[in-house]
């Protein structure tokens, strides 16, 4: 079996459409089809992720005289494994963190405000607090040309 067709047979077995693929390997979802078309190979670099994220050896990508992986099937997802499920878990941490931060700005902002208004004393809407005026200096202007 040809490294190209490895590569199809592979994908199909885990469920992962080529441009899942290309997220988990980081590179373009056209990269991912000029491997399977026969177009090209992977780099060493992805070779590596490649048989990470299927659990074979580098190896057996690439000899093509070996048609099933060393046991003999491919191995099943182990939970965590798959590349759309940690993709997801990542984009909800940053929103877990965004939630408490504006519980947290929240209250803050309320505890502000009510300390404020209890030194400002009870006012209604239309009110004035009318105190004495003191300490203010005398100015004297000379209106004379």
């Amino acid at each position: 079996m040809k490294l190209d067709e490895k590569l199809i047979y592979l994908r199909k077995k885990k469920g992962l459409t080529q441009l899942e693929l290309a997220e988990a390997v980081n590179v373009s979802r056209q990269a991912v089809s000029k491997w399977e078309s026969g177009g090209g190979t992977p780099s060493t670099e992805n070779l590596r992720g490649l048989s990470e994220l299927y659990g074979v050896s580098v190896d057996y990508l690439l000899n093509e005289e070996e048609r099933k992986p060393e046991n003999g099937n491919v191995p099943k997802d182990e939970p965590g494994n798959n590349p759309a499920s940690i993709r997801e878990e990542r984009r909800r941490v940053p929103i877990k963190w965004i939630v408490v931060a504006l519980v947290v700005l929240i209250l803050v902002v309320t505890i502000g405000m009510l300390t404020v208004n209890r030194d400002k004393g009870n006012l209604h809407l239309g009110e004035e607090k009318v105190g004495e005026v003191t300490d203010v200096p005398q100015i004297e202007f000379n209106l004379e040309w």
